[in-house]
């Protein structure tokens, strides 16, 4: 897999986390589902982001999370029929079976901006 910037998908990954595997997997389920080629990108600091032509699709440090199977094609689709890429991450979400709970609630809790 050659690394080019002319790529449709990006899926950056933290390389000291041990992540690599997992990029690569997702990046064969996207380049067999849609037919477009995926550059991988090695990071630091947690990071596993995909992009579609530079719109960040699934971020691991916003959600807290990695993608569930089919969630980023899932992502994908519904933008493509016309939902917001935020409505697109929440339906996918759900529909991947990932809807939130009280993990999600506690996990916000510390991604949440301290008020002072």
């Amino acid at each position: 897999m050659a690394e080019t910037t002319d790529k449709r998908f990006k899926i950056t990954y933290c390389t000291s986390c041990g992540y690599r595997d997992r990029a690569v997997q997702l990046s064969d389920q996207l380049e067999k589902d849609s037919s477009d080629q995926c550059t991988l990108v090695p990071s630091e600091g947690g990071v596993f982001d995909i992009e579609d032509n530079g719109v960040l699709l699934f971020s691991k440090n916003n959600s807290g999370r990695f993608p569930e199977e089919g969630e980023v094609m899932t992502i994908i689709k519904k933008v493509k029929d016309g939902k917001t890429l935020e409505d697109a991450q929440t339906h996918a979400a759900n529909d991947a079976g990932h809807s939130g709970g009280v993990l999600d609630w506690i996990y916000s809790l510390f991604r949440a901006p301290i008020q002072k």
